[in-house]
């Protein structure tokens, strides 16, 4: 019998399209993923196969999210299904078992649900058939298929995740018998997935968030973190590591549920107690019935209005599913405030627009799910009660009712984001912070959340209505909600006029406010209203009253109601809706007239392809510049003027002058005795040929008009530099380019490949001795060497304007205020100019100004910016030689970006990094003291002595800033065990850095402008070197390397000038150091094996088992075991937590099986190798074991 109901639920299901539908979406999803970079899901593929056993289990594994859609459907049927068509009595009756009948039905269910989520494997399989052949795609970009892929992503991911979800759906579905409870089950499940995942915002909560994901995703994603793109490529999923615990854990959870469910299921319906009713002896009342009139005036609408408002609104707040949602919003929100302000280990203080943005990622989720859900329940709720005919027989007007349902769902939603609001005022007042701006919470409602909420009831509602199908509708609504964006991406539309709803991006900043952003944002709410309005009359022609026709008759019935006045109303909306349209457009495709990506990309091409026979011509270099700069912040407007010296600084004369300019800026460019012989409007490309020719060391002057105007609204703003409060542009936004600009040109491999153009290296590679590279730098790119640079600033009353250099002269003229200032020492050309209304705080070092420019509302952490630019001033002064200007002024700017940035003697920082981090736990991780020192260490590394035009060079600024900052923070924290707290954020960094690599990874000196290796990489190796060789002596290579280069004309330096330096540093002992960490690259695999100590007379000798191994790895990640004879540290801290270091010893690791025996003088809890994790692992969790007493 237990067949006949398994495969009677299969072929049931086998006869509707609803199991096809689903099967053909996934299919479709992936296979235009696999076809198309427009579409990804799971995280960026980089240097890996489209069709990599990776990639095809991370869609896998998010999808089957997807497939509880699926997953409800079908549980829920198989539960449901006899007791909704009233069999169950019948069938209850005969002679079969309970556990034949359950059983069957969920198994059947399970195969059923797990049938759509097969179209993950047949979107690669078609995708990586179909991609090439049809040309879009690159065959290389497909790699071989491994079986295991498919088969252990089923049986890991699909299978376990659709049994454990329809366990608990089948389980309450049964229990409560109840399609509505179902959905909840669903809901429990994906909130539970939510908040598992808030325990991953600090890397020491990775297994907790890992072992909690019900679907697998985060486990495999702890476990995958650090593979190489070769391992990406080859490695299918496995049963083993956290993913295998986590399947293991959820499947028996799973299996208990459903035994639970079966024991309580019975085919016995239990009946309630009835209370004995005491009767009444009957007695006749003689009445008269009232005259009934019918009446359709305005005041008997807003009568039927309110009272289906009220019942509407009482429906939904005393449901389940609501309260259910109410309670969960609330837990995700809280989860999301504990861990959503994280930055290296600390919190960054509740200020509002933080509160906001959490907000916002809490109530998106949960009012998609209550408009969704509620739309279809309240436009099938009087249907399903059976009462729906009395109300139609009302004299109401069908849009009273059907614009009381839109109300109901925009009330309900608004409550769900008052309750998160006044949820995170409590969070922000029991966080001691009281600055609590409920203003700012209620226009962010306003501008964003209500106009959005509006638009979506009114298309949800239509869409219900026009189905006429419950969750067919459903059906409909997810895919306009969800899958419409995926098509948008795949049809590259990138108008804000075509996706439903959409807005341009905008981003409240405590110092600009809603920004340029809001007056698009309201006309675009406008223009969605207007479009759902006429949805919603639409809906009103197809309304049901009374018993449901088939289409025909449904059409015929809208044609009955289309009276001249519904008419009337429909021409009125629908002008409204094409005005209000017709200025969104002119704004944002005529005035602001924006190029999409595909045209951008073309015209990248182009421009490459055009003029790259430019790049190596001989071009004067600027010396010296003079601005003359109006900041208009009210108005977003810029007008500059600059003086530009050139000189020829070779050995060739120059006749000609080529310029690339950017027509944003209205650049245009002035030269005598020069004639325009290009000018290339598309591609902004131009060629002046003197009338002279510029001979080698002389000079001549240019003059650069440059200006930007706003006008009207964009699609998205295009430029957020240009600020109302909070204006920071770069000089090379405002000058064009001198020469053809590499910087034009397309950098993805697959994309130049599909222009047919060369392969781009990201830097010219690494010469010795150096060639031409060596003539420019990787910041000016040969445009210029050390520049002299003048400024003539002006802004409004209300604001400071700050240029590069020390401030000559301010005054006030014509209600604005002028700056005049002048750099100290001839710098990079590559400055800054801001203007703002800034609180200032000063404080001198050695005759240094050392400034704060910050916005009112964070004054948190200026005294300690101010001490940590003097520490840094301080410690670089001693070790590393002078500081060359007069001031050093870190200044804020809005959070439209999120980075600090060092210009000379200059630095802006973002107001969300640093100005609002909460340090009342400094001592343990002082951040800021990083952070400035970082871009205080530029002032040396990048701004005195500057990289080659070639690999390596970054290393020569970013790591040594890097290890500079931690030289000033292990000065302060004077503990090493804190900053190995601190650096395992670097080491993350770099390990998950090189798992997404796009092109190929290369050892340090050799870098190529990746982040994850001169940032991560450079601070784990440098300061790893000054632990092994001492920090006297690193600082000494530094120091004589700057003192040869500093301020140097070309050649400029590269990675191996600085080896040579350090290389006389560096005892013979550990030459290897130089060689494996900076030449090579370079890996450990620790595991302690056993640890174990035995107390002998007041000592504790210690005794350590080790297996060791030394790797190679080549740029994609393959690894190779070499031999091992390398210093190793061995330590043994005195508590479980790795606080207390009590023991550290530098041994030798010669053979991969060692043992050492120690003693402490303390009582050993907790051994380790390599304690402080200054030596590159992927895996430290088996360095670290609890130490055993042996008696």
């Amino acid at each position: 019998m237990f067949k006949e109901f398994f495969i009677k639920e299969i072929t049931t299901a086998l006869k509707r399209p609803m199991i096809y539908i689903f099967l053909l979406i996934i299919t479709l999803m992936v296979f235009g993923a696999v076809v198309s970079d427009n579409i990804v899901i799971g995280g960026t593929i980089g240097n890996v196969y489209k069709n990599a056993p990776h990639v095809i289990t991370n869609y896998a594994a998010i999808l089957s999210i997807f497939g509880l859609m699926i997953a409800t459907a079908f549980f829920n049927n198989a539960a449901l299904r006899d007791y909704e068509n009233e069999f169950n009595e019948i069938l209850f009756s005969t002679p079969i078992k309970k556990s034949v009948y359950f059983f069957g039905r969920f198994f059947g269910a399970l195969v059923l649900s797990t049938i759509p989520l097969l179209g993950v494997f047949i979107g690669f399989w078609l995708g990586s058939i179909i991609g090439p052949a049809a040309g879009w795609l690159d065959a290389e970009r497909i790699g071989p298929f491994y079986a295991a892929s498919f088969i252990n992503n089923y049986l890991l991911f699909i299978l376990p995740n659709m049994f454990f979800a329809g366990a608990i759906i089948f389980a309450m579905a049964n229990k409560w018998k109840s399609t509505v409870i179902s959905f909840v089950g669903t809901l429990i499940i994906i909130i539970g997935y939510i908040v598992s995942g808030t325990l991953l915002s600090d890397i020491e909560n990775e297994v907790i968030g890992a072992l909690t994901d019900t679907f697998g995703i985060r486990a495999y994603s702890i476990d995958s973190k650090y593979f190489t793109p070769i391992e990406k490529n080859t490695i299918s999923v496995g049963f083993n590591g956290l993913l295998l615990y986590n399947r293991i854990i959820w499947s028996a959870i799973g299996i208990l549920i459903l035994l639970v469910s079966y024991f309580a299921f019975s085919f016995k319906e239990k009946q309630k107690k009835a209370k004995a009713e005491k009767i009444q002896p009957k007695t006749l009342t003689q009445f008269s019935l009232p005259t009934v009139s019918f009446s359709f005036n305005t005041s008997s609408q807003f009568t039927f209005f309110f009272s289906f408002l009220k019942i509407n609104l009482l429906s939904i707040l005393k449901s389940t599913t609501f309260k259910i949602l109410f309670v969960f919003s609330a837990i995700i929100l809280i989860a999301n405030l504990q861990g959503g302000f994280e930055y290296f280990g600390l919190q960054s203080y509740p200020i509002t627009y933080n509160m906001i943005d959490v907000i916002s990622g809490v109530s998106a989720i949960f009012v998609i799910i209550i408009l969704v859900f509620f739309s279809g329940e309240l436009i099938w709720r009087d249907r399903a009660s059976h009462i729906n005919e009395v109300i139609d027989a009302t004299p109401h007007f069908s849009m009273t009712s059907l614009l009381s349902k839109v109300v109901s769902l925009v009330v309900v939603t608004s409550l769900i984001n008052l309750f998160l609001i006044i949820i995170s005022i409590f969070y922000q007042l029991f966080s001691g912070y009281t600055n609590l701006e409920i203003g700012l919470y209620t226009m962010d409602f306003i501008y964003n959340s209500l106009p959005k909420y509006i638009t979506w009831s009114l298309i949800l509602i239509f869409i219900q209505v026009a189905i006429n199908n419950k969750y067919l509708g459903y059906f409909i609504s997810i895919i306009f909600l969800f899958l419409l964006d995926i098509v948008f991406l795949m049809l590259e539309i990138e108008t804000n006029m075509i996706k439903v709803g959409a807005t341009p991006s905008m981003t409240y900043s405590d110092m600009n406010e809603f920004g340029p952003a809001l007056t698009g944002v309201l006309w675009f709410h406008a223009y969605w209203f207007l479009f759902g309005l006429l949805f919603l009359f639409l809906a009103g022609l197809f309304w049901i009253r009374g018993v449901a026709g088939d289409f025909k008759n449904r059409l015929q019935s809208a044609k009955k109601h289309l009276s001249a006045k519904y008419i009337a109303m429909i021409s009125i909306v629908l002008i409204a809706w094409l005005g209000v349209g017709s200025v969104v457009y002119y704004n944002t495709q005529i005035l602001n007239k924006y190029k999409t990506s595909k045209e951008l990309e073309k015209l990248q091409a182009d421009y490459e392809k055009t003029y790259k026979k430019y790049e190596n011509i001989t071009l004067p270099k600027i010396t010296d510049a003079t601005y003359i700069i109006d900041i208009y912040p009210e108005s977003r407007d810029v007008k500059a003027y600059i003086g530009i010296r050139l000189k020829n600084k070779s050995t060739e004369p120059i006749d000609s002058l080529h310029f690339t300019i950017d027509r944003k800026w209205n650049q245009k460019i002035h030269i005598k005795n020069a004639e325009l012989i290009l000018n290339d409007e598309k591609l902004d490309y131009l060629i002046y040929k003197l009338n002279k020719p510029l001979m080698p060391n002389e000079s001549m002057n240019l003059v650069v008009q440059s200006s930007y105007i706003t006008n009207g609204f964009e699609n998205e703003v295009s430029d957020l530099i240009i600020a109302e409060n909070g204006t920071f542009f770069n000089n090379y936004n405002i000058l064009p380019n001198l020469g053809y600009s590499e910087g034009m040109e397309l950098s993805d491999k697959h994309t130049r490949k599909k222009y047919n153009l060369a392969e781009k290296k990201r830097m010219p590679e690494l010469e010795n001795p150096c060639g031409s590279n060596c003539m420019k730098n990787y910041l000016t790119n040969g445009t210029a060497d050390w520049v002299n640079v003048e400024t003539f600033i002006s802004t409004s009353d209300n604001q400071i304007a700050i240029a590069p250099g020390s401030l000559l002269k301010e005054w006030k003229e014509n209600g604005r205020n002028y700056y005049h200032y002048k750099s100290d020492y001839a710098s990079q050309n590559f400055y800054s100019f801001m203007s703002a209304q800034y609180q200032v705080a000063r404080k001198k070092w050695n005759g240094i100004d050392i400034e704060v420019y910050y916005d009112k509302k964070h004054p948190y952490n200026i005294d300690m910016m101010l001490d940590a630019i003097e520490k840094s001033l301080d410690y670089f002064t001693k070790n590393f030689g002078p500081y060359y200007h007069k001031q050093a002024r870190i200044i804020e700017f809005p959070r439209y970006s999120s980075f600090a940035q060092a210009f000379p003697g200059t630095m802006p920082y973002s107001e969300s990094l640093g100005f609002i981090t909460n340090l009342e736990d400094a001592e343990k991780n002082n951040v800021i003291d990083a952070i400035i020192a970082h871009e205080m260490g530029h002032q040396w590394w990048a701004h005195q002595v500057i990289g080659a035009t070639m690999q390596g060079s970054t290393m020569l600024s970013e790591s040594f800033a890097e290890y500079s900052s931690l030289m000033v923070m292990k000065n302060s924290v004077n503990d090493p065990v804190k900053m190995k707290n601190f650096l395992k954020y670097d080491m993350n960094r770099y390990l998950r850095g090189r798992s997404s690599e796009v092109e190929k990874e290369l050892p340090l000196y050799k870098v190529e402008n990746q982040g994850h290796i001169h940032y991560g990489k450079g601070s784990i190796i440098m300061y790893a070197l000054q632990d092994f060789i001492g920090e006297q002596k690193v600082n000494a290579a530094l120091k004589g390397f700057l003192e040869e280069y500093r301020y140097k004309e070309p050649p400029y330096p590269t990675s191996l000038d600085f080896l040579k330096h350090l290389e006389p540093q560096v005892p013979d002992s550990l030459k290897y150091l130089i060689t494996d960490w900076f030449k090579e690259i370079t890996l450990y695999d620790f595991r302690l094996k056993e640890a174990s100590y035995q107390k002998q007379n007041n000592k504790y000798e210690v005794t350590l088992n080790v297996e060791a191994y030394k790797l190679k790895a080549d740029t994609i990640g393959n690894e190779t075991k070499v031999k091992l004879n390398d210093w190793v540290d061995i330590g043994v801290y005195a508590d479980k937590d790795e606080k207390k270091l009590i023991y550290k010893q530098r041994v030798k690791f010669d053979k991969e099986n060692l043992s050492f025996t120690f003693s402490t003088d303390s009582l050993p809890v907790k051994a380790a190798i390599d304690p402080l994790q200054i030596l590159i692992e992927r895996v430290y969790s088996d360095n670290t074991k609890s130490l055993e007493e042996k008696k």
